[in-house]
């Protein structure tokens, strides 16, 4: 702001040198802050389905470039405790948890130049309370026929 008066009042109507720790170049951002902004979405995506932040672990990276020369991410979930209630309920949610982040990823002016690849989950057989055998029986798929379908 002193900098922009004291142009303006300027008697040789040249700008002052910017102040140290002043730039007047913009920056650009870095591949760690486009990580970190992505790991901020996908977190609060979760966190909004009332999951404890300490049972899954998430990272991004930088996984390809497009073919149109845009860099491209990825988020990867690591569930670190099964819930019996919870971790099913987000595992059957998936889609949607996806579908969140990319109307945020999509309505961000700063990430339009990166591509968001999508989610990979992952339970290990090693989180805590992890079953250690299958549980539940498989839905019998019916099939029904149309009305008017040929025979």
């Amino acid at each position: 702001m002193k900098a922009m008066i004291s142009r303006v009042f300027s008697r040789s109507g040249r700008p002052e040198p910017p102040v140290a720790g002043h730039s007047t170049v913009s920056s650009e951002l870095s591949i760690g802050d486009i990580e970190k902004y992505y790991l901020s979405i996908i977190v609060d995506g979760i966190r909004r389905m009332l999951l404890p932040l300490d049972s899954f672990q998430v990272h991004v990276r930088r996984s390809t470039q497009t073919t149109s020369g845009r860099e491209s991410f990825a988020g990867y979930v690591r569930i670190l405790r099964w819930d019996a209630v919870c971790t099913p309920v987000l595992l059957q949610n998936l889609p949607v948890i996806d579908g969140r982040v990319r109307k945020v990823v999509k309505a961000s002016v700063l990430l339009e130049g990166t591509h968001f690849a999508g989610l990979w989950f992952q339970a290990g057989s090693d989180c805590v309370g992890a079953p250690k055998s299958l549980m539940g029986l498989p839905c019998e798929l019916v099939q029904t026929r149309s009305v008017g379908a040929a025979a």
